[in-house]
């Protein structure tokens, strides 16, 4: 009986340790406090599109350059936090990610998709606080305008415009394609994630010394004007912002039509939590338990 009562505490303890370990992720999103979402768009210099319901990048030669500002509220993520990874989440807006459109063929017998490259703002730059009800092309920090179509305003991996650090790219996988139209399902996650020490890492620590205490993440089509596959060129891949406040409709998506008033699907910040008191209380209890039993 005493045998019984004792793997029931560690049983218990166990429980309540995994639990607190495992609670609910830190989501910081872009309609939070000091959050932002914009497209910026080469071809309309003067335009701000910060009010849109959809944010998108593309590129197409001698006509289209698109790129997505996220900003995130910072100020909050702790040491324990930035041990560990943070992800860059956003969602996908439309039904129209067909296997043409992230694949090179529709049989993908070359294993390429396209993707997302990704970087992120200097915090300390002039303007990195940035409005979205007024950002523009020619108002933007970190960004390249040169009215070259061909040319991305982000730079390159290789080759980041000033004030940006390439964070990594992502691709499209293929395997997230649903339906009998195949297609990646409005609301689903694309998500990038930066190890302990990365740039992202890197740029909270020094955007909680500011004190606007913000974070921008740049995201650019990683394909080129030069790249054959013409389903890719001039193609916008488009994302849930903010102001998207109701999903789209999918049926082939557990959230289509799924409510964002409260920027459930808005671009976000994923932080994994530090251990609370009660995990770390539960272990301890299990060390005792267990060396009590050894006794």
């Amino acid at each position: 009986m005493k045998k019984q009562r004792l793997m029931t505490g560690l049983l218990g303890l166990a429980a309540v340790a995994a639990l607190a370990v495992n609670g609910r992720a830190a989501v910081i999103t872009s309609a939070d406090p000091g959050g932002a979402d914009a497209e910026l768009r080469e071809s309309a210099p003067t335009q701000n599109r910060g009010s849109s319901t959809e944010i998108a990048s593309r590129i197409a030669t001698g006509s289209r350059n698109s790129v997505i500002y996220l900003k995130f509220g910072v100020g909050g993520i702790t040491a324990g936090e930035l041990a560990h990874d943070i992800k860059v989440r956003t969602t996908y807006r439309n039904t129209n990610l067909a296997p043409g459109r992230i694949e090179w063929t529709n049989n993908n017998a070359s294993g390429l998709n396209t993707g997302f490259d990704y970087y992120v703002m200097d915090p300390t730059l002039t303007g990195a606080d940035w409005d979205e009800a007024t950002i523009t092309p020619l108002t933007a920090p970190a960004y390249s305008f040169d009215g070259n179509f061909d040319t991305k305003a982000t730079g390159s991996p290789a080759a980041p415009t000033a004030g940006l650090t390439y964070l990594g790219t992502q691709l499209f996988d293929s395997a997230d394609l649903v339906g009998a139209n195949a297609h990646l399902p409005v609301g689903g996650a694309f998500v990038l994630t930066a190890s302990p020490g990365s740039p992202l890492h890197s740029a909270i620590v020094a955007a909680q010394g500011t004190a606007h205490q913000t974070v921008t993440v740049a995201m650019s089509i990683a394909h080129e004007t030069n790249n054959p596959n013409n389903n890719w060129l001039n193609f916008n891949y488009l994302f849930n912002p903010k102001e998207q406040t109701t999903l789209n409709n999918d049926a082939d998506s557990p959230w289509g039509g799924a409510d964002n008033s409260t920027g459930a699907f808005a671009p976000a910040l994923i932080t994994v939590p530090e251990p609370s008191t009660v995990a770390l209380l539960g272990v301890a209890g299990l060390g005792l338990l267990a060396a009590r039993r050894r006794r």
